[in-house]
């Protein structure tokens, strides 16, 4: 190994002038990042750390050391989609929400959290619309309106204004209602004596759970049995990763429900009511 100095950069402040040897060291223990820039002396440009492969091997004990985090999108880019982060996190929330939750990181910004229910409500948002729309059950997109009777033209393509108007405000939706979702759940556990581990918590499993569940809107019909799934799952997450008993998550999803359903039923009447009053 050249006896070298590298010059050490950290998002354009300088770290220091370090040798090989310290360098390697840092690197073995988490002191130095993998992205963070080198350079020596005869060399054109900053090379990050991770590209030299001198220190591959100490970049590696470390990440030996310290495993990769059970939600891998939670070290994904921001704005840029890593599939393959997406793909295992997803089967992490399918395949092991305990584990995946099991030991939340109480400093975690929300903001990927939020980011992945966008993510997910974008990729099921055309399932959604095209399911809607084969059902009848979106009007004006439906052949026949159940409630009134009145003849709809069947579009005889897709209907590019109609298809925008519903998939660009769908994440959006799904984004404020898992927070609100996420607050009155907390709220409910907080009564209950549970959610210890903060409304923080309980918002990035509401998060990561309601877009796990929004995949099963690719299966036909499958957006119908979604909440019932997320029902079950988050209430295994939310007791792992608050250390709550099991009754709690669950008492608290089922007064949610109940409060859910009373809105959907409150809605449902305003809307069939004016098709109820007398004609004349």
């Amino acid at each position: 190994m050249s006896a070298t100095p590298y010059h050490l950069a950290e998002r354009g402040v300088s770290v220091g002038v370090l040798s090989a040897a310290e360098v390697e060291a840092g690197l073995a223990t988490g002191r130095l990042s993998a992205a963070t820039l080198s350079w020596r002396e005869g060399e054109p440009g900053w090379v990050a750390l991770a590209a030299r492969p001198e220190f591959t091997s100490a970049i590696g004990a470390f990440r030996a050391l310290v495993p990769p985090p059970a939600l891998a999108f939670d070290d994904a880019p921001l704005l840029r989609l890593d599939w393959t982060a997406w793909a295992r996190t997803m089967r992490a929330i399918w395949g092991s929400p305990r584990r995946a939750f099991r030991t939340p990181d109480p400093s975690a910004g929300l903001r990927r959290a939020f980011w992945w229910v966008i993510v997910c409500a974008t990729l099921a948002a055309p399932f959604v619309y095209f399911q809607l729309l084969l059902t009848g059950a979106a009007l004006p997109f439906g052949r026949r309106s159940v409630l009134s009777g009145i003849q709809v033209a069947a579009p005889t393509g897709l209907d590019l204004s109609h298809f925008a108007a519903f998939f660009f405000p769908f994440p959006l939706a799904v984004g404020l209602l898992t927070l609100g979702g996420a607050c009155l759940l907390h709220a409910l556990l907080v009564l209950l004596g549970g959610g210890k581990a903060g409304l923080r918590v309980t918002a990035r499993v509401a998060a990561y759970v309601s877009g796990g569940m929004l995949t099963l809107a690719v299966v036909p019909c499958g957006w119908v049995f979604a909440p019932f799934v997320m029902l079950g799952y988050l209430s295994v997450a939310l007791r792992a990763a608050h250390r709550d008993a099991a009754w709690k998550p669950l008492l608290a999803l089922a007064v949610a429900g109940f409060c859910a359903g009373c809105v959907a039923a409150a809605f449902m009447a305003l809307a069939v009511w004016p098709f109820f009053r007398p004609m004349g």
